[in-house]
């Protein structure tokens, strides 16, 4: 009788199997015109993707899969559906890591971390990267990590490490040229051009920017062909030559339009609004400018009122991959101390529901009232998140506005007056936006709120500096609430801009220093230059001192300045503050 049991429920599990591997083929293949489709048609690539994800789970495959979970992956990421496509990677990553297929996972993490770069995210990505980097000099993968290479060199370029975002260019370069490798060389000169054009070097830039589209075009990545052209419109744009830029805009926009690539087209209406305003076409630049704003807030939130399904889905996807785990390596003579495990568990359970069924009812009751209590916390939670989402459009509204305005005044002292609000509104607004964009809606994680905010000022005036100002960061991982953190945001932000404005005028190798950590019962800021001293900085209007004042007092804080001709240091000593822990 049991034997025959054995063989019913062996045959249950062997069976369909055996069935199972004949569509191992048409898994493979699915995957691979996935592959080729996500450049030029991501729609039709998510398609394929996810009819060849349904069958690997059906048929117990792992390795076909993962290669589905990083097609979806790579296809969401071009469509501008970062959180959906961060999902799949890791997902991916972690399938990779149980088939043991290192290549594989080298290609992995060197795409979360494309993924990662187009969500502003480029510590992020460039941790990505590196762990690329290595696998693929221990595989000896030489076009890969070319392909790598390029992309942690222009991470490196949004993290104002020039000297070594160019060596991996020419390293790259090196390696296609070595392989014959044409279609490789589209994206190196792409990144070598945008080095030329930071260095102001418009020539170089636009004329290796012509040979990265060319490139593009004759292979047909039109995802390429998008940035190669908008980054010619922009060299076209700062020659003055609003003509020639517009033509350029125009076509990047096309292909973008053609290709899906949702985060491309975001960056080709910020050229537009420009080249408009230069044409004086001001109603086209201030509807580009608007598509803009709308396309950047749509990337990052529109995943979030999937929220709850995505949540479910990845329950039942760990539930499967259990199940897929346990068939894999249970054996026959397994199953039968299965059987009897589960029996032996039956009657405990059994025993145990009749020496607890008189607590049962208490139970329930406190589990209700849980459950009422955590829904009117996630209530109150979305809303507040609501309410920041709300506030960020606002500022990023008036924004758009000043903006305009600035560029129509023709007093220079006016102009520089809108900008300096400009910044003091993106550092209000930026608080917001890490706000609503967290699950935890109280605290704004200091670290990666600072570097964003201090990176952006220095990105935005390293034209106005004519030099690359380094910046020295030494940051303690704290979630401060939003009472302290929007006045230090403030602070750094005036403090930095007058670092930038006024201290190095004869410093040939500018440095900034920002420090934010506890110091026994203290937070202690700090913020200092190698500039000029105090004197150097007393030009403009005494507006940023009073503001800096006036935040001190609300953060009821010592403000301490020590000035001298090697620099400004300014010191804020908080003693009242609030740390959330994770």
């Amino acid at each position: 009788m049991i034997h025959n049991f054995l063989l019913l429920v062996f045959g249950l599990l062997i069976i369909p199997a055996a069935l199972g591997q004949k569509d191992t083929a048409t898994i493979n293949a699915l995957n691979l015109e996935s592959e080729n489709l996500y450049a030029t048609d991501a729609d039709k690539s998510l398609e394929l993707s996810e009819k060849a994800l349904r069958l690997s789970k059906e048929n117990n495959y792992r390795k076909g899969e993962a290669f589905a979970s990083l097609n979806l992956a790579i296809a969401h990421d071009i469509k501008g559906n970062s959180k959906i496509a961060t999902d799949y990677f890791h997902r991916a990553i972690h399938l990779y890591k149980l088939e043991n297929d290192e290549e594989s996972l080298s290609y992995c993490y060197s795409q979360i971390g494309v993924c990662y770069f187009s969500q502003f995210q480029y510590n992020n990505a460039n941790y990505y990267y590196k762990k690329s980097i290595e696998l693929c000099r221990k595989l000896k993968l030489e076009i890969d990590l070319a392909d790598v290479l390029v992309n942690q060199g222009i991470t490196l370029t949004y993290l104002n490490k020039l000297p070594e975002a160019k060596r991996n260019f020419q390293q790259a370069i090196a390696i296609y040229n070595r392989h014959s490798d044409e279609e490789g060389l589209g994206p190196a000169y792409n990144s070598l051009a945008k080095i030329y054009y930071e260095e102001g070097d418009l020539d170089k830039a636009t004329r290796y920017f012509k040979y990265a589209a060319a490139i593009a075009k004759k292979y047909e990545n039109y995802y390429n062909l998008t940035s190669s052209y908008n980054a010619v419109a922009n060299c076209y744009l700062d020659r003055k030559d609003y003509q020639t830029a517009k033509e350029y805009a125009l076509k990047s926009l096309n292909y973008a339009k053609e290709s899906g690539a949702k985060e491309r087209e975001l960056f080709v209406h910020q050229t537009l609004s420009d080249v408009y305003f230069g044409l004086g076409e001001y109603k086209m630049a201030f509807e580009s400018l608007s598509q803009y704003a709308n396309m950047k807030d749509s990337i990052f939130t529109q995943e979030k009122s999937d929220a709850l399904a995505e949540m479910q889905a990845r329950f039942e996807v760990k539930e499967i991959r259990l199940t897929q785990q346990i068939q894999a390596e249970k054996h026959s003579w397994q199953l039968l101390i299965l059987i009897i495990v589960i029996f032996i568990i039956l009657l405990i359970s059994v025993f145990l529901f009749f020496l607890f069924r008189h607590k049962k009812r208490i139970n329930v009751l406190l589990e209700q009232k849980y459950e009422m209590t955590q829904l009117n916390l996630e209530q109150k939670e979305f809303m507040m998140g609501e309410i920041h989402h709300r506030v960020k459009n606002n500022l990023q509204m008036v924004h758009a506005i000043l903006d305009l305005q600035a560029r129509d005044l023709k007093d220079p002292e006016s102009a520089k007056l809108i900008e300096d609000s400009l910044n003091r509104i993106n550092a209000i607004s930026l608080i917001h936006q890490k706000l609503y964009q967290t699950d935890n809606i109280r605290a704004v994680r200091m670290d990666e709120y600072l570097r964003e905010l201090v990176d952006d000022l220095v990105h935005h005036f390293r034209r106005e500096v004519s030099k690359q100002i380094q910046v020295r960061y030494e940051l303690e991982d704290l979630n401060l609430d939003i009472e302290t953190a929007l006045p230090i945001g403030l602070i750094v932000a005036e403090l930095v801009t007058n670092s930038c404005k006024y201290a190095f005028a004869d410093q040939e190798t500018p440095e900034i220093e920002l420090r934010l950590n506890e110091q026994g019962k203290q937070l202690v800021l700090l913020v200092a230059d190698n500039g000029t001293g105090k004197s150097g900085e007393q030009n403009g209007t005494n507006f940023g001192t009073k503001l800096i004042q006036t935040m001190s007092k609300k953060l009821k804080a010592e403000l301490a300045e020590t000035s001298s001709d090697q620099g400004l240091k300014t010191e804020l000593f908080i003693s009242n503050y609030k740390v959330y822990h994770d």
